[in-house]
């Protein structure tokens, strides 16, 4: 019958989505990756330490962590506290990009995001997100990351700051 499913296979597309199905590569890599999870996830606890102990006395806020959760550290994100350095969130990222560091600002709010504004979401409507988005730096953290470069990071984000 017209417009009728063909059988038990079929579906209906009504609104626009996304096939987020991955290929049978991206699943043997991941697959093979989640053999190396949990040395992945104890390097980026050491170095979230090491990111912990350098920083302490720079002017910015540390990540929290809840004492009865485990972190993948997936980001190790802070925020450059404007009561402690007169350096901002913008020239210290362009300080540390010039010196060849691979900073990022993770996340911009959602609800400013162009389609969320057509939905009639507007600047100020999350206040609390706005203001951690206006200090967040992400600094880089990544399993395989030697100490000499996480070093490398740490002095150059103390040269920036001055």
């Amino acid at each position: 019958m017209q417009g009728e499913p063909d059988g038990p296979w079929s579906y209906q597309q009504v609104e626009l989505g996304w096939n987020y199905r991955m290929t049978d590569i991206q699943a043997a890599l991941g697959y093979s990756q989640t053999q190396r999870l949990d040395s992945y996830v104890s390097r980026r606890h050491v170095l979230a330490r090491q990111y912990d102990e350098a920083l302490a006395d720079f002017p910015v806020i540390r990540p929290f962590q809840y004492p009865d959760a485990h972190s993948a550290f997936h980001l190790y994100p802070v925020q450059v506290n404007p009561e402690r350095t007169s350096v901002n969130r913008s020239v210290l990222f362009n300080r540390l990009r010039e010196a060849g560091i691979g900073v990022n600002v993770h996340y911009i709010p959602v609800h400013t995001q162009p389609y969320y504004r057509n939905l009639g979401f507007n600047p100020g409507d999350y206040p609390v997100a706005e203001h951690y988005y206006s200090q967040a730096l992400s600094l880089p953290l990544y399993p395989t990351m030697t100490e000499a470069e996480q070093m490398h990071v740490i002095t150059a984000f103390q040269k920036a700051l001055t």
